[in-house]
């Protein structure tokens, strides 16, 4: 369970500190509904990432862990499939050259200052991370624990990896008065740093996960 725990939370932080889920909060905090449209964004995170997880334990579980308590091939070329998928990402990202409109105030982020409760439960579907989570569910799936020990990290990992979201629309309730300064800051510093985090967060991912699938397909 530990060495487990120590294979997906590091997944789990990266997710964390993905500053368009972080950014989405704080603009959320400054509508005129900021409690409903803060709680409704942060419940619809946590609940499609739980029910996400959840349906992939309850149709995989078990199935991908050989007798002897290793991986089975399946998870050994998904691993290295999402380390391809990364490194793919990264080259695309890295080639690509930044337009000037990549300096500017992204739209999504007027479009989340003008939503309202619905609205916000519907950006926290679509910011779920799917991509960086199916690696660490494949983990959870490839690791030798029982059931119950899958779902306690499933719900260690989603804890983590929505911690900074809940922690800002927390704090973001408590003090709306230095929110909307951490908004411009947070905008100026997605458009100008967004390239290279991406650029870093998914060369380190997919070096991970391909070593880790040729290594377990050459042992």
């Amino acid at each position: 369970m530990a060495s487990l725990l120590l294979q997906i939370l590091p997944v789990a932080f990266v997710i964390t500190i993905n500053p368009v889920p972080i950014i989405a909060a704080l603009i959320l905090s400054t509508t005129p509904k900021p409690l409903t449209s803060g709680l409704a964004f942060i419940g619809a995170l946590l609940g499609v990432m739980a029910l996400f997880g959840a349906l992939v334990l309850l149709v995989f579980g078990g199935s991908l862990v050989t007798s002897t308590g290793a991986s089975s091939g399946v998870v050994r070329w998904a691993w290295l499939s999402i380390g391809l998928a990364f490194l793919a990402a990264f080259v695309i990202i890295l080639v690509r050259r930044p337009s000037r409109s990549d300096a500017r105030e992204p739209r999504w982020m007027h479009l989340i200052g003008r939503t309202g409760p619905a609205g916000a439960a519907a950006v926290g579907v679509l910011l779920v991370n799917y991509e960086m989570q199916s690696p660490a569910m494949v983990d959870i799936l490839g690791a030798d624990v029982t059931r119950a020990q899958a779902f306690a990290a499933l719900s260690a990992f989603i804890a983590l990896a929505c911690a900074l979201p809940v922690l800002i629309v927390v704090g973001a309730l408590l003090s709306r008065e230095r929110v909307a300064l951490s908004v411009d800051r947070a905008k100026a510093w997605l458009a100008r740093y967004n390239r290279p985090v991406l650029l870093v967060l998914f060369a380190a991912i997919g070096a991970v996960y391909t070593t880790k699938g040729v290594l377990a397909l050459v042992h």
